[in-house]
């Protein structure tokens, strides 16, 4: 069962136990990922979330780690993975739904600013000095936290180039809508010719969106993003990027 098919309080209440791990060291990180995206977006960004994943100086990680000492912890080619059991603070009376649940972990992946595209040497490098703080709020508490996040063009340009799976297009159709077009183009030149991972995946993310059997199709539509005019945007980008 995807998360998206969750009853919504199984996944505000999900995220409400991501964001109280957050918490613990929303001073020490950048948040990047699909957190970013729902900070910069808001409302707009209507996919839930598990994972928390962060950036910070290398010399942060230790302090980092005692903070989270009593979570598991496992190492991977990304950074630290940081993780514990979901354990529901709300009623689920349906026997398939629990036992999906049952399987959910709550990550929290912290690397240093530099993101590394698997098997390859290409990379995405994020300058903390750039990030701003915005705020972001539990669904069932009052309390609002504030975390540091990249601009919208940093993010859309990551994502970009990650895997063409409905997440990550779907969190670059948010983003591209609310970014600088042009410098979005800009942030993936600068980073370790980027642009042939934002190529290799360009045409499937395009595939993908216009498809009405794919969930990033049914998520855009229901978030009043138009497929066309993503699709135009994914389009000139490309064109941009093969230009060089």
């Amino acid at each position: 069962m995807n998360l998206e098919e969750f009853p919504e309080r199984v996944k505000n209440d999900i995220e409400d136990q991501s964001l109280t791990l957050l918490e613990i060291v929303k001073d020490d990180i950048v948040v990047i990922g699909g957190w970013a995206v729902r900070v910069l977006a808001g409302k707009k960004h209507i996919r839930y979330t598990l994972d928390i994943d962060g950036i910070t100086p290398r010399e942060n990680l230790p302090k980092i780690k005692r903070k989270l000492q009593n979570l598991l912890t496992r190492e991977s080619d990304w950074g630290t993975q940081f993780y514990q059991r979901y354990v529901p603070q709300v009623d689920i009376t349906n026997k398939e739904v629990m036992e999906a649940v049952e399987q959910v972990e709550l990550r929290m992946e912290i690397s240093e600013p530099r993101i590394k595209e698997f098997q390859s040497h290409h990379y995405f490098e994020f300058d903390l000095s750039e990030c701003e703080s915005r705020k972001i709020r539990y669904h069932n508490k009052p309390e609002v936290l504030t975390v540091k996040v990249p601009s919208a063009e940093k993010m859309a340009a990551v994502k970009l180039g990650l895997p063409a799976d409905y997440k990550n297009n779907f969190d670059a159709a948010v983003l591209l809508q609310m970014s600088d077009i042009d410098r979005v183009i800009q942030a993936i030149k600068e980073n370790n010719d980027w642009s042939e991972m934002v190529l290799r995946r360009m045409d499937k993310k395009i595939g993908r969106a216009k498809d009405p059997a794919r969930l990033e199709h049914a998520l855009l539509i229901n978030a009043g993003i138009t497929i066309r005019e993503y699709v135009n945007k994914l389009k000139y980008i490309k064109d941009q990027l093969k230009e060089g």
